[in-house]
């Protein structure tokens, strides 16, 4: 059981010190290996990865934000391309998205320069509303929607699900890399799938969830964690339950296959049960502590990882100047997926109180 009531929640959501807390080695060792579905990481040529276009060539790439729309027709002038002068803002970028008869997605890598232009741009921008304070906000709902549904709970059992795909596509022999869009469209779909499975499997429970979609480190390859709470007094839910749902999304979606989506008992898979959820440790404060100070419960050890997955928070460092993420590191890659993406990258069922 949780330490604080949910009376609680507001103040839970926005003041709750999560940097303070942190996982130990051995907590992020019994989580699961989301690069499962990656390539070798010795075998990856990222320079092909990083020409990979956003979107296949069927997409309608003017649904894209304008920022990552550039010519494809080969005779517009430099004055459309939305690098070409990387002073101005989001709002009076030039792109080819109004002009070009041929517009096209960018490149991983100049989607990826342009995510580092135009997010700094808005950092910048005392009208605007940063990725990197948007996730800071989220972040701190996350936190706090998992202590609060823990609380509301009798006995509550936690669920962790690790959705991939496959970043490779193979035809007669020959690989090359899938639009990572495609990928994250994939992923969305899949869930549908897992979650009519997942519904069915806990009727009778009262239960929510929320969910991450992020990037692996290895080749930027989105893949979902979810993490559901069951109220479970007679600990009923089992590793079986995982099973099925997992089960359901490989075999509904492109690219997902049962070799990186293995479940079994007691094991760190793309599948677990905590019948006794783990909690984050909590860390030293960065002032004395006062009488205005309020200390929050400590958040489970799968959500706070979870939370701290999303995409955005590789803003932090990005301009540090002492920082080695560039415009082409995998990290910023990832961010610049998300940005480009028109499916929603976190999500909760409609009892978590985000």
């Amino acid at each position: 059981m949780a330490e604080v009531n949910a009376d609680h929640y507001e103040d839970t959501v926005k003041k709750s010190p999560s940097d303070q807390f942190h996982l130990r080695p051995d907590q992020l060792e019994h989580l699961p290996d989301s690069e499962a579905g990656d390539p070798n990481a010795d075998s990856i040529d990222h320079d092909e990865r990083r020409s990979t276009r956003l979107v296949n060539t069927s997409f309608d790439a003017t649904e894209l934000k304008k920022p990552l729309v550039e010519c494809g027709c080969g005779e517009c002038s430099s004055s459309v391309d939305p690098l070409a002068d990387e002073s101005h803002s989001f709002r009076d970028v030039n792109s080819a998205k109004g002009v070009c008869p041929e517009p096209r997605a960018m490149t991983v890598k100049r989607a990826s320069k342009a995510y580092v232009v135009y997010q700094k741009a808005s950092l910048n921008a005392p009208d605007r509303t940063s990725e990197l304070e948007r996730t800071k906000n989220i972040h701190g709902r996350l936190i706090g929607g998992d202590i609060v549904v823990r609380d509301r709970m009798q006995n509550p059992t936690l669920i962790f699900l690790s959705l991939r795909v496959s970043p490779i596509q193979r035809n007669n022999g020959s690989r090359r890399w899938t639009h990572p869009l495609t990928l994250d469209s994939r992923i969305a779909e899949g869930w549908e799938n897992a979650y009519a499975t997942l519904r069915y499997q806990l009727e009778g429970f009262e239960y929510e969830f929320a969910w991450v979609t992020a990037t692996t480190s290895s080749a930027q390859t989105p893949h979902r964690h979810t993490v559901i709470y069951v109220d479970d007094p007679d600990d009923d839910v089992t590793i079986d339950m995982a099973r099925s749902v997992v089960h359901s999304f490989v075999n509904n979606t492109q690219g997902a296959e049962h070799s990186f989506h293995p479940v079994e008992a007691d094991q760190s898979d793309a599948g677990m049960i905590f019948h006794e959820i783990p909690t984050a440790e909590k860390g030293m404060q960065s002032h004395p502590p006062d009488a205005n100070d309020v200390w929050f419960a400590a958040p489970s050890v799968p959500m706070y990882y979870v939370a701290n997955q999303m995409e955005h928070w590789k803003l932090k460092n990005i301009f540090r100047f002492d920082s080695d993420i560039d415009a082409d590191s995998c990290a910023v890659g990832g961010a610049a997926i998300a940005w480009a993406s028109q499916n929603n990258w976190v999500g909760s069922s409609n009892g978590f109180p985000m």
